[in-house]
C-alpha cells in the first residue's frame, strides 16, 4: 500500500511469473492508480533458469527444481510480519506461473481466498483438493505453448469435483493471455471481492 494505515489490513496478492521471469500482474498492480484503488501487498518471487514453481505429474515440458513451497514458506512470514488479512490471501501467475497457481491451491487451499491462473494447467486428479477455492482461468485458444485444453481440463474436473471455477477463453490469441488478463479491470474486481470462506 502506497500508505499503511494504522489498525488496518491488506489484501495480498502471491504473483507467480512465467518462464521469461515476467510477472505482469505484479507490474499492473504497482501502477499509482491500483495501489490507490486496491491498497495491498504484492510477493513477487523470482526463480532461476534451473527451477520451476510447480509442476503436475503428468506435464514434462518443465524440468527444473520445484521451488513453489519455498514461496508459501515465504508468504506465510510476511502473513505474520505485515498488517495482512489472512482472509484475502490471492494467487495468480502466467505460464509457469499459471501452472504454480493451480499447484498452489492443490497443496494449500485452505491458504488462498481466490486464484486466477493465466495459461496454465495441472493435473485434473486434484480437482477434489481445489474445488473449494474460487478460481478464473484465463487462456488464449491458439495457444502453441500450454495448449488451451491444459485449462479447459481443469475446469471441467473442479466442476465435476462440485466447483464453480469461472474461464475466459480469448479466441485467436496465442501464448499471450496475461496481457488482456490483467489489463481488464473485470480481473482485478473480480479478485479482490473474494474473501476466504471459514
Amino acid at each position: 500500500p502506497a500508505k499503511i494505515e494504522s489498525g488496518k489490513k491488506y489484501p495480498l496478492v502471491l504473483t507467480l511469473h512465467g518462464r521469461g521471469g515476467n510477472t505482469t500482474a505484479a507490474g499492473a498492480l504497482a501502477s499509482d492508480e491500483m495501489r490507490e484503488k486496491y491498497p495491498c501487498f504484492v510477493l513477487a518471487p523470482a526463480v532461476t533458469r534451473q527451477q520451476v514453481w510447480a509442476v503436475p505429474s503428468d506435464f514434462r515440458k518443465l524440468p527444473g527444481q520445484q521451488a513453489l513451497p519455498v514461496a508459501i514458506a515465504a508468504l506465510s512470514k510476511v502473513i505474520k510480519e505485515q498488517p495482512v488479512d489472512a482472509d484475502r490471501v490471492y494467487v495468480t501467475g502466467q505460464s509457469m506461473g499459471g501452472f504454480g497457481s493451480f499447484g498452489a491451491i492443490a497443496a494449500n487451499p485452505e491458504l488462498f481466498a481466490a486464484a486466477i491462473p493465466v495459461c496454465g494447467g495441472w493435473t485434473p486428479e486434484d480437482a477434489e483438493k481445489m474445488k473449494s477455492v474460487p478460481i478464473w482461468g484465463f487462456h488464449g485458444d491458439a495457444d502453441k505453448t500450454v495448449p488451451v485444453e491444459r485449462s479447459r481440463q481443469m475446469v471441467d474436473a473442479i466442476r465435476k469435483a462440485g466447483g464453480s471455477p469461472k474461464f475466459t477463453e480469448y479466441p485467436g490469441v496465442g501464448h499471450n493471455s496475461w496481457s488482456a488478463t490483467y489489463e481488464s479491470p473485470a480481473t482485478w474486481e473480480w479478485l479482490f471481492s473474494q474473501q476466504r470462506k471459514p
